[in-house]
């Protein structure tokens, strides 16, 4: 994990498959870190996840390798706004 990195968890997250996690993952991009953590698990999003780079600067996306996202709605799901 990046030290820096925003932890979804952190932010309300639960990546159980049945919560919708598209706040939380919202509120990790939108935290300015430059990056943000999704641990292990299955984060089920159900709006499209806004990346601000302008605002916030460059943003990567990581994961423990067994993390998934699964889209619960209409795309693009995770873009630039």
């Amino acid at each position: 994990m990046i030290a820096r990195a925003a932890d979804v968890r952190d932010f309300g997250a639960k990546g159980d498959g049945k919560a919708d996690d598209t706040a939380a993952i919202q509120k990790a991009a939108d935290a300015g870190r430059g990056a943000v953590f999704l641990p292990r698990g299955v984060y089920r999003i159900t709006r499209p996840v806004r990346l601000d780079l302008m605002r916030n600067g460059p943003l990567g996306i990581h994961g423990d390798g067994t993390a998934t996202i699964v889209i619960a709605g209409e795309g693009p799901e995770i873009g630039r706004a």
